[in-house]
């Protein structure tokens, strides 16, 4: 049966809800703002809700404060972490290649979901605009599939039609997404880029973040060639790359031809671009973050950054102290398929000091009491003072290599507080590298 089509402001999610169901909607820009506030609003008349939600950009959630709801979440992302603060917001402490996998086994419930669809596009199809992610496992597996239409959202290419046979009901909403416009990198970000640029061969297949280090990243890619994308997230950057040539995808073995993500964040330019684009797929996290589908690619150069990095290579993207304000996201998924991608790349890049206090960022352990990606797992860290290549190197050598890369200020404190800094001997005093012991 086709949907039943009805008016945002008469339905009534009380009497279509039910005490105790998970609700799940889309993340970022994909948020269905409409239905979002009319859930809020309802919420005290339904009974106890829980929400999984991704990254929350904009006030959509703030209105929740205060109210009965109970949101989780693989993290605490911009607007999330209002959320956290207030106690509202329970971390799932997973990878994002887990997320379909938990949706089908009801770890993650999701009774309700909650949609943003594009207007029909040439083919008279909906698409799911700027997320194609989690939201097709969430949409498989509900009891009741609201879809909300918004002519601020691009009709995009998807790995498979939108089965509308899924949807209950469709509302039609005018709500604008939170653009996001590009960060300015400052003269940190431009030197890590400069050092990044160097790193990345022409034909790379790239997985990137959102920040001022990936967007100085992007901008200083465009004499390369023939670079692929094939990333959890899309931003503005990528509309000029594709201008100038730098990206072609020619030479990815994964859906050569086209750029993959799975999330679209940034302003009208991006959706524009996105629009009815036979170059670009937004493909679920099975493809975007899956082990079976990164293992092929040979090229992959994965470039995540960090709250901090400790020197021996461990890395916190999660926590500052008891404050959690990141994630796992796919930062892990992705270093570990580059690090053994035959030509491939795992890179952490991050200005070396925090704004505005200057602390250090390269840490002799991790303040936030966890490790969101192991040593192992991590190729490289670049700092605006360098590169430390990790790879063949042993504990002490690693140690004395992040440590080269931090601001020069914090060197010598990190150098008293490295457990590994070299040990004198009672009669051969400091063993120097290459120097044999007698």
């Amino acid at each position: 049966m086709p949907p039943q089509r009805a008016d945002l402001e008469t339905v009534r999610l009380a009497t279509l809800l039910r005490p105790g169901d998970g609700v799940v909607w889309g993340q970022a820009l994909a948020t269905p703002a409409g239905l979002v506030r009319r859930l809020i609003d309802e919420a005290g008349r339904i009974g106890h809700l829980s929400a999984f939600i991704g990254v929350a950009l904009g006030d959509a959630l703030d209105a929740a404060i205060g109210t009965g709801l109970a949101f989780s979440s693989f993290g605490a992302m911009h607007a999330a972490r209002r959320l956290h603060k207030a106690g509202m917001l329970d971390v799932i402490p997973m990878l994002y290649s887990a997320v379909p996998k938990a949706l089908a086994a009801g770890r993650i419930p999701c009774d309700v979901a909650l949609v943003q669809l594009s207007p029909p596009g040439p083919d008279g199809s909906h698409s799911l605009g700027f997320c194609n992610d989690f939201l097709p496992y969430a949409i498989a597996g509900a009891r009741l599939v609201i879809g909300e239409v918004n002519p601020h959202v691009p009709w995009t290419r998807m790995d498979r039609p939108l089965d509308l046979s899924r949807f209950d009901i469709i509302v039609e909403s005018d709500e604008a997404p939170p653009w996001q416009t590009a960060p300015v990198p400052g003269a940190a970000e431009e030197a890590i880029a400069a050092r990044l640029a160097a790193l990345i061969d022409d034909g790379a297949t790239l997985q990137y973040g959102i920040g001022a280090v990936p967007t100085a990243m992007l901008r200083a890619l465009s004499s390369h060639r023939d670079l692929g994308i094939h990333s959890g997230l899309l931003t503005d950057e990528l509309v000029e790359l594709v201008r100038q040539g730098a990206v072609t995808n020619a030479r990815k073995e994964v859906l050569p031809g086209r750029t993959i993500g799975g999330v679209a964040i940034g302003s009208p330019r991006l959706r524009d671009f996105l629009h009815d684009n036979p170059a670009v797929e937004l493909h679920p996290i099975a493809t975007t973050h899956g082990a079976g589908t990164l293992s092929r690619l040979s090229r992959l150069v994965a470039v995540n950054s960090a709250l901090e990095v400790d020197i021996h290579g461990q890395i916190n993207a999660e926590m500052l102290g008891s404050r959690y304000v990141g994630g796992i996201g796919g930062q892990f998924d992705y270093m570990h398929a580059a690090a053994a991608a035959e030509r491939g790349l795992s890179v952490i890049a991050l200005p070396s000091t925090t704004r505005p206090s200057g602390a250090s960022r390269i840490v002799p352990a991790l303040s936030g009491h966890c490790v969101t990606t192991c040593r192992s797992a991590v190729d490289v860290v670049v700092t605006e003072h360098g590169v430390a290549d990790l790879r063949g190197r042993s504990q002490e050598q690693r140690a004395r290599d992040i440590i080269a890369i931090a601001d020069p200020a914090h060197r010598d404190a990190l150098e008293r507080a490295n457990p590994l800094r070299p040990r004198v001997h009672a009669a051969t005093g400091p063993t120097e590298r290459g120097a044999p012991r007698r």
